[in-house]
């Protein structure tokens, strides 16, 4: 073998070399460029679904504070007239408007905390109760609308405010 021999195959083994160092980083810069950019897009993915729960969230205090005002007693009366009914068929009819709303709402407690959803069942349950004292002894439907409203209105604190005040304080706090 000659020595041009030689020098000729050192050249082809040095230029291999080099071609390999070369694509071997070239690997690994794309495999550093491709985990950068799946961690960029797992915080997107992260980023949308907080966005997301958010939205679901602040949907569910908006349901909420509709259903509170809906079992206010005199937006409920509004609603309800008590045209010829007797005591206890109004009576009913307003437990199960009460009843109504709150189911159709039922499912916002996953989304709220679990203070807040006492809260509201409290309300609704002071409202309930309330309708119920004021149908006592009552003769006819327009008798217990008068007593409901009555005794809604000298309640010490109104179940159904303190309840929307929650839902504005926890709504707020989603905000910050």
């Amino acid at each position: 073998m000659e020595v041009s021999q030689l020098v000729a195959y050192s050249l082809i083994l040095v230029l291999l070399i080099i071609l390999v160092v070369f694509f071997y980083r070239l690997f690994f810069q794309a495999t550093k460029l491709l985990d950068a950019l799946a961690q960029y897009t797992l915080k997107a993915q992260q980023k949308a679904g907080d966005d997301k729960q958010k939205a679901l969230r602040l949907q569910a205090y908006e349901r909420l504070s509709l259903l509170m005002e809906r079992m206010a007693v005199q937006n409920m009366l509004l609603r309800k007239s008590a045209g010829d009914l007797n005591a206890s068929q109004y009576t009913a009819s307003l437990l199960m408007t009460i009843r109504e709303e709150f189911e159709h709402n039922v499912t916002q407690q996953v989304y709220v905390s679990d203070q807040l959803w006492s809260i509201i069942l409290q309300a609704r349950d002071n409202v309930s109760q309330l309708i119920t004292r004021a149908a006592e002894g009552a003769e006819d439907g327009r008798q217990v609308a008068n007593r409901l409203l009555h005794m809604s209105q000298n309640q010490p604190q109104n179940p159904i405010a303190l309840a929307q005040s929650a839902i504005r304080r926890e709504a707020a706090s989603l905000q910050a």
